[in-house]
């Protein structure tokens, strides 16, 4: 199926090159930029130290490729708290007009350092953003917080973000309280359309959300897309506060890195008489703006035998012949690529074919599918000879490549 809603039009730029930071502590602290209170404590970054009305915020210098996906790791710890312990961290995704200098209410330690202060007037929050909440204080009205141990995604579209629960477009309490004091991890995988939070090594919930269109609030309504820096970035950081009770809002460790999805095989490939499984696979996905090389490989294929790679719109699992382990994995209509040669030894699977899916694209206008667009995907195929297999022939498995901006 051609998914043309993956990622919105109106987001699109330049291809994204993948773009990545990995701090396993924070004895250096070369490329972040840090506010308020936040600071770097014998290799830790202490987001707020333990004490009352503090906040801080802490970013990456450099807006960080998010449209097309990425994954995060980070560390965390709250130690010294005060009687209940109070506020937690929120990890930022925003394109705020101050940039690095972004840094949300400081009239109350449940604003997490990045949302407006309900009881105030509005104007501090982080604009433009999207925040998950590491709460680790019930706030009561008129925050109405789930628990004082929860996870919670928070975006107001392209206004102020909002603490207040009516303001999440997705939440979960983990198994194991992250108050009691050690150290836990957390990892988030965004996939357009899907944020995925692992906690302790087991993922713990998904929240439907694209940068585009935004997620849902608890009344059902959009809580409305992000506007991106060049259609394609955000500036990445960690943000706390503290008010009547307090603790030390740490991180110990922080990776980040940017990317789409990879190409992704489907469906068996067919056992030829030789005893040969032709296997397909990419390295990257292709661009729309076709400046992104995309070669496709055929491995394994029966030696001395004449092929073809062709593609289609859409998937389809069906047997190849009643007695064939192939199956015809792309459904009409398909569009062939040249003719090919495997080289490699005859009863061997030695063999192979190669299309520059790039360039074939670049120069057949018209080709199935064109003008492609991102979010979209094609699905390929290869079939060779094999005369004493049933139909003659058989086919590789097959894989799907989702178009990039």
């Amino acid at each position: 199926m051609r998914l043309s809603t993956l990622i919105a039009l109106s987001t699109l730029a330049a291809p994204a090159l993948a773009q990545s930071f990995n701090y396993p502590n924070f004895n250096s602290t070369t490329g972040l930029v840090m506010n308020a209170n936040a600071a770097a404590v014998g290799g830790i970054l202490r987001v707020t130290p333990a004490a009352g009305n503090q906040r801080g915020s802490v970013w990456y210098s450099q807006p960080l490729q998010v449209a097309n996906g990425f994954h995060m790791e980070m560390t965390f710890q709250f130690t010294s708290q005060s009687a209940s312990g109070a506020d937690g961290l929120a990890i930022l995704f925003q394109n705020d007009p101050r940039g690095t200098a972004a840094l949300g209410s400081a009239t109350a330690g449940s604003c997490i350092g990045y949302a407006d202060n309900p009881a105030q007037p509005a104007g501090v929050g982080i604009t433009n953003s999207l925040a998950l909440e590491i709460d680790t204080y019930d706030a009561g009205t008129p925050f109405f917080d789930v628990t004082g141990n929860d996870f919670s995604w928070h975006s107001n579209g392209t206004l102020a973000n909002d603490a207040r629960e009516s303001f999440s477009i997705g939440w979960a309490t983990p198994p194991v309280d992250f108050t009691n004091g050690l150290v836990h991890s957390i990892a988030i995988d965004y996939v357009p359309g899907t944020l995925s939070v692992t906690y302790d090594g087991n993922p713990l919930f998904n929240t439907a959300f694209r940068f585009s269109t935004g997620g849902v609030w608890p009344n059902g309504t959009s809580s409305g897309g992000l506007n991106l820096i060049n259609g394609t970035s955000l500036y990445v950081g960690v943000t706390s506060a503290t008010g009547g009770a307090w603790e030390n809002n740490d991180v110990l460790s922080w990776s980040f890195s940017s990317g789409g999805v990879a190409p992704t095989t489907y469906c068996t490939a067919g056992t030829s008489t030789a005893g040969c499984t032709a296997l397909m696979s990419a390295a990257a996905n292709p661009s729309a703006s076709l400046s992104t090389p995309c070669i496709v490989n055929v491995s394994g294929v029966e030696g001395q035998k004449f092929g073809v790679i062709f593609y289609g719109l859409d998937q389809l699992i069906q047997p190849w012949a009643t007695t064939s382990t192939s199956f015809l994995c792309v459904k009409l209509p398909t569009q062939r690529s040249l003719a090919q040669f495997s080289n490699g030894t005859i009863g061997s699977c030695d063999g192979s074919f190669t299309l520059d899916w790039t360039n074939f694209q670049a120069t057949t206008p018209g080709s199935l599918g064109q003008p492609w667009l991102a979010g979209e995907t094609a699905h390929l195929q290869a079939w060779y000879r094999d005369p004493p297999a049933a139909k003659s022939t058989n086919l590789s498995n097959a894989l799907t490549l989702t178009y990039l901006p």
